[in-house]
């Protein structure tokens, strides 16, 4: 018997299946970086295995998308396998709003479509419903041949990690450096006493030391004064490969550093930048450094909005998104003690009076 509701299903598969193509795409732009950064952030994976697992979810979600649209293994293989994805997904976000709430970017579709994570849960809930509607309304396919599944599986993993081959994501940093060794000064000094020969009441000669008649006369060997050595123990940060800056080059763990990890077209980061020079007018601030991520050519608009500049570098969105390590997105302030993190701010959490108090630190 003809099925009427052919032309319905095949309109569904349509739309779930560019529902998928569009979810990998998004999680490229505006780089494959951030959505490795929400990994991490969602702790789902750590830093080193966030770059692999980044890659597989965007290969399985254009694998699905397009192998949707083909008959070979649809209900058998597809479909359920479909399924199962967004129901891991659906659980995920499920325990995310339960542990922090419905707040922020799920990441789901990437920058593009910001989506909090209740509004995912609810498209991905949508989803299975179509996706179960298409279930009891197709069947089996008499002759499943599995190499065009196959090849589309193979094309997509393939075009995915050759076109955005990942990098070890496992960081060093934070390695703690022995203390510097302290050298006591010694000061050797030569006392020298004066005898008073007297004669004794019986006509003797004879030698008659008197305490309170010592006058030493000595002779110190005085050395120089040494460098002041830091009241804090030294480290070695993450930011501490990053020394060439537009001024010239620094240490960023040597004394007290402020470093700003912007983003030149976030709107947060610029908000941020105004702060941190209006408060450089009136408070004496340690020496502020940015890292940016971005079209350089935006920078001389970001700071024309920040009213002042600050000597600033470029790094890639890879770099970057590590720099920012718990930080759900730019901006990232950090104020650097000989290389301990003495304060450590978000968008969310960074005010004035805090980043003058951790400056005290």
């Amino acid at each position: 018997m003809k099925n009427n509701n052919q032309p319905l299903i095949w309109i569904l598969r349509f739309i779930v299946s560019a529902l998928f193509i569009f979810s990998a795409i998004s999680k490229l732009i505006p780089s494959i970086a951030a959505f490795e950064h929400q990994l991490v952030v969602q702790n789902i994976t750590n830093i080193c295995f966030a770059p692999i697992l980044a890659r597989v979810v965007i290969a399985a979600e254009f694998f699905l998308g397009i192998a949707f649209l083909q008959n070979h293994y649809f209900k058998k293989f597809i479909l359920p396998a479909m399924f199962l994805m967004l129901l891991g997904f659906c659980i995920h976000l499920s325990y995310q709003i339960f542990l922090h709430g419905d707040s922020g970017n799920c990441g789901c579709m990437g920058d593009l479509i910001p989506m909090t994570p209740s509004q995912a849960l609810i498209k991905n809930v949508v989803t299975l419903g179509i996706l179960v509607y298409i279930y009891t309304k197709t069947q089996v396919a008499k002759a499943n041949q599995h190499r065009y599944p196959l090849a589309i599986l193979l094309v997509c993993f393939g075009f995915v990690f050759w076109k955005y081959q990942p990098e070890c994501g496992c960081d060093t940093a934070e390695i703690l450096t022995p203390p510097a060794p302290v050298i006591e000064r010694i000061i050797q000094i030569d006392t020298v006493y004066v005898d008073k020969t007297t004669l004794n009441k019986k006509g003797k000669t004879g030698t008659e030391v008197k305490p309170s008649d010592k006058k030493p006369q000595t002779d110190a060997v005085v050395l120089p004064p040494e460098p002041a050595v830091p009241t804090v123990q030294r480290r070695t940060s993450i930011f501490a490969p990053y020394t060439n800056f537009s001024t010239g080059t620094t240490n960023l763990d040597a004394g007290r550093q402020i470093v700003c990890l912007f983003n030149v077209e976030c709107d947060h980061c610029m908000h941020t930048a105004k702060e941190i020079c209006e408060l450089n007018k009136t408070t004496k601030l340690p020496p502020v450094h940015i890292i940016f991520w971005g079209e350089e050519s935006q920078k001389d608009a970001f700071f024309k909005f920040a009213g002042c500049t600050f000597p600033y570098a470029f790094v890639e969105a890879t770099k970057f998104f590590r720099l920012l390590d718990k930080a759900p997105s730019p901006p990232r302030i950090v104020v650097l003690n000989e290389g301990n993190i003495v304060g450590d701010f978000s968008s969310e959490t960074f005010s004035k009076a805090a980043l003058v108090d951790a400056t005290k630190k």
